[in-house]
């Protein structure tokens, strides 16, 4: 069995002026031996038994699959209402009506992460637990795909990624004077008449070489995927900017040249200055570029995003948290520590500013799926035997967004991502059952697998997880 060095220095993938991006570890021995999720919390086997075939999960107007609105809870509101959806905005309520009156589902502090409310036209109510549920439409079900329409502060984080293990979630939080409107008119029409080229995908990969982690994400995430999308000759439109060629004036003119369906950027993301607050909220996940300069938020504006999916690899691409999952096991005094606290009390818990814009733009993007918090070194790539572990990210990106003759949503092609997840979950619990018992290595084993369970679960999707790439 491998063992890992309590000693060792981990890396994030955000950045921040006048900070190195490597943490030591401060006692990491509690964090890593304590159980964060219930066994019976991580795993969903409910199998629909009788004679006819099952639907096919990724056709979520089928009634046993679905497709639901989760809302904040609201005492105010009465019962029959809440069931309607009647207090939310009114895009929302024409999209529930268009989805054939989908149900609507609440939650509520008093819920926890594992529960959603679902109220019914008769004033009574049900609470469903999220790990195990019936998928579908009918009374006492919970839909397969559930937008959550919420800011990370009235629903947190920690719901999205406690229901992510099992249900396919996507979180919108616009405002209608924040083009809530444009983004769900554009998806109840499918984005007709979009002009973004689903067969010119676009990937941007800043490499700073071997001694940073955006060097392990060009080889663990982006070149993988740049040699499928090359032997794929319906891909004919295909770029790849690296290397010094990965520049924000470079990302911009192949985004307004190119107009690519889907977009794959590995970079740093913005967490700084950690000592000018506003600057970096304002700035919060924004891409660094091969010059360490921030892609500017106003040149993303201008972009037409036009029906594209972006997936982004870099710390606080989708948002930050009001404390960081990671805060207890390193150490407060590295620069890690420093950005990790730093951002957390800097922006609190909110989506970043990039996929705001993009996602409410005239022309609006599709979905875009990116980590809140950073993601880390040890989740592209196993510490001690160097193995790559980013095979179902590349397949998420590739195989099932691309899948022949399949329009895959995006919720239900990251589903790999999340079963890992649910594992590296399930064999820290026996690494943890070892270290109790003493067993040399155990507890190193313990840290490692607790450390890519929580980076995995935080990847997460913005925009409505029903949304496809149109077929090629």
């Amino acid at each position: 069995m491998t063992t890992i060095d309590f000693a060792a220095e981990l890396q994030i993938n955000g950045w921040s002026p006048g900070c190195g991006n490597f943490g030591t570890l401060r006692n990491p021995l509690p964090f890593a031996l304590r159980l964060d999720v219930k066994p019976g919390d991580l795993y969903n086997f409910g199998y629909l038994l009788g004679p006819d075939e099952p639907p096919a999960p990724e056709n979520w107007r089928h009634p046993r699959v679905g497709w639901g609105l989760v809302l904040p809870d609201d005492d105010a509101v009465p019962a029959a209402a809440k069931a309607r959806g009647e207090d939310a905005p009114e895009p929302l309520r024409a999209l529930l009506a268009a989805r054939g009156n989908a149900p609507v589902l609440r939650w509520s502090p008093k819920l926890g992460q594992l529960y959603l409310r679902r109220y019914y036209e008769d004033g009574t109510f049900q609470d469903i637990l999220t790990t195990a549920p019936v998928y579908g439409t009918g009374r006492g079900q919970i839909p397969r795909y559930l937008l959550l329409y919420a800011s990370p502060a009235q629903v947190p984080w920690a719901v999205q990624y406690a229901m992510n293990l099992s249900l396919c979630v996507g979180r919108l939080d616009l405002r209608m004077d924040e083009g809530l409107e444009n983004y769900v008119h554009a998806l109840m029409n499918d984005w007709a008449g979009a002009q973004s080229d689903v067969g010119a995908p676009l990937i941007w990969s800043v490499d700073h070489g071997a001694g940073d982690i955006t060097w392990l994400m060009t080889r663990a995430v982006a070149n993988p995927l740049a040699l499928e999308f090359a032997s794929d000759t319906d891909l004919a439109g295909y770029t790849q900017l690296k290397n010094a060629d990965a520049t924000a004036q470079n990302l911009m003119t192949a985004l307004n040249d190119k107009r690519p369906g889907l977009v794959v950027t590995t970079s740093h993301g913005m967490t700084g200055p950690l000592d000018a607050p506003d600057t970096l909220v304002a700035q919060l996940g924004l891409l660094v570029d091969h010059n360490q300069k921030a892609v500017p938020l106003a040149a993303m504006k201008e972009w037409r995003p036009d029906g594209a999916i972006w997936y982004a690899h870099a710390c606080c691409a989708a948002g930050s948290d009001h404390s960081s999952r990671y805060a207890d096991v390193i150490d407060s005094g590295s620069d890690v520590g420093r950005i990790l606290n730093g951002v957390a009390q800097a922006a609190g818990a909110r989506i970043a500013p990039m996929p705001r814009a993009l996602l409410g733009h005239k022309a609006p993007l599709r979905a875009f799926i990116g980590h809140v918090e950073p993601t880390f070194d040890w989740t592209l790539r196993q510490p001690q035997t160097h193995q790559v572990l980013t095979d179902a990210l590349v397949s998420a990106l590739y195989d099932n967004l691309y899948r022949q003759g399949v329009a895959t949503p995006v919720g239900w092609a990251f589903r790999e991502i999340y079963k890992q997840s649910g594992a590296f979950y399930g064999s820290h619990q026996e690494a943890q059952l070892q270290a109790n018992e003493a067993m040399p290595g155990a507890a190193g084993r313990a840290l490692f697998r607790k450390l890519v369970a929580m980076d995995l679960q935080t990847l997460v999707v913005l925009g409505d997880p029903t949304v496809t790439l149109p077929r090629l």
